[in-house]
């Protein structure tokens, strides 16, 4: 996902405590590489999503239909 994005994609929520978000910050390199970021939900709900740069983007296809699993 990048900032500003406008396709709507499929994915999870999970709730975790600070050490795993802690953990999953260095995972992704946050905020070196990617960065979280609050994003609004198709329901209202706000929640966190780590978000990579346009210019990162800039060489990956896109997923046309917002959902790597229908990608076999």
């Amino acid at each position: 996902m990048v900032p500003g994005g406008t396709t709507a994609i499929t994915g999870e929520v999970y709730a975790v405590d600070d050490p795993t978000l802690a953990t999953i910050d260095r995972l992704e390199d946050h905020p070196h590489f990617y960065r979280r970021t609050a994003i609004c939900l198709a329901d209202g709900r706000l929640v966190e999503a780590y978000l990579l740069d346009r210019d990162r983007a800039a060489g990956p296809p896109r997923l046309p239909p917002g959902d790597w699993r229908e990608q076999r």
